[in-house]
């Protein structure tokens, strides 16, 4: 869905919904999360946000005796694998995995982001995660060492990045509620005016039942805001902190607290998948993750026009400052 579209909603939105009043802050939290979307759909030269539907081939990722997740060849779409499992059991084992698992080495995670549009346009940019939240951006991998060496430190949303970190780290091991509720409103500026109401997972607004509405404006009318927040805001925080299990797990809790995520067991050529769909109440169009079965890093991020997909691995910032990574 296109930023016009998303805008025009809105605004259609707040026409018709005359029995559910819209406060200020709250749109400028609604818009915000859209505008963060849209930042994911305009990364093709572009730095910090994250991700954006299109079955295209993906980067896996295998984990090494180091810790380093090394890139595998450029692969086929997710085939549904061949078990009668129930999809969710694959999910809680990982997680709990993750929850016990040692840090890796390092203090930084290197990602490489892959995109591939509709339209054929395919762009690489790269991305340098410190563990103390510092965030380096480059279009090159060649590029990065200059850009940590003279401090260039890419700050725009920075407290937001840092609160959705902090959420998924929570969501690992403590309350999964406060972590749902600080997920959210990760971005939110401090000490709003009006604040914003939690609403439960996969709970969804009456529908729009006039016909004259166009369809698409009837289907983000059921929008529950706080899923959709909390799908956002967990893709960046993967994004931000994929080098660290803990996150990872705290990002797989969260999405697994919301029904309307649906997960399924795949493969991904020889490499054991879980593919999360996000549908309605969360977004109104079908948007997947899919990350490793047996590690949770993520794979691919797939929304409307676009496929990301990643590669992931840990680094030092040192390392990288010389060219040696």
């Amino acid at each position: 869905m296109s930023y016009d579209t998303e805008e025009r909603l809105s605004t259609a939105l707040r026409g018709i919904a005359g029995d559910r009043p819209y406060a200020p802050d709250l749109d400028r939290i609604e818009n915000r999360g859209r505008k963060l979307k849209h930042r994911r759909l305009a990364w093709r030269v572009t730095a910090g946000s994250t991700f954006a539907v299109a079955a295209i081939a993906a980067v896996a990722v295998a984990t090494t005796g180091s810790g380093t997740q090394a890139p595998a060849p450029q692969l086929a779409a997710p085939k549904p694998a061949t078990t009668s499992a129930p999809a969710e059991a694959p999910l809680v084992k990982l997680v709990g995995n993750l929850t016990t698992a040692p840090q890796p080495a390092g203090d930084a995670t290197l990602l490489l982001r892959d995109q591939r549009y509709d339209d054929g346009l395919k762009v690489d940019v790269w991305d340098l995660h410190a563990d103390n939240g510092d965030y380096y951006f480059a279009k090159t991998k060649g590029a990065l060492p200059a850009q940590v060496k003279g401090g260039h430190k890419r700050n725009e949303d920075a407290f937001g990045r840092k609160n959705a970190v902090a959420a998924a780290k929570l969501a690992a091991k403590g309350d999964l509620n406060e972590a749902r509720k600080k997920m959210a409103l990760a971005y939110l500026p401090k000490n709003p005016e009006v604040k914003p109401t939690i609403e439960a997972p996969g709970v969804a607004a009456p529908e729009v039942t006039n016909t004259k509405v166009p369809k698409e404006i009837r289907e983000a009318s059921r929008i529950n805001k706080t899923d959709n927040w909390v799908w956002n805001n967990s893709m960046d925080a993967l994004r931000d902190g994929a080098g660290d299990p803990l996150v990872r797990a705290g990002v797989l809790r969260l999405l697994g607290q919301m029904p309307e995520v649906k997960v399924k067991s795949a493969t991904i050529g020889n490499q054991p998948v879980l593919v999360l769909t996000a549908g309605s109440p969360a977004t109104v169009a079908s948007e997947s993750l899919t990350v490793n079965a047996d590690n949770g890093m993520p794979i691919k991020y797939a929304s409307d026009g676009v496929a990301v997909n990643y590669t992931v691995s840990r680094v030092t910032i040192a390392d990288v400052a010389k060219g040696k990574f």
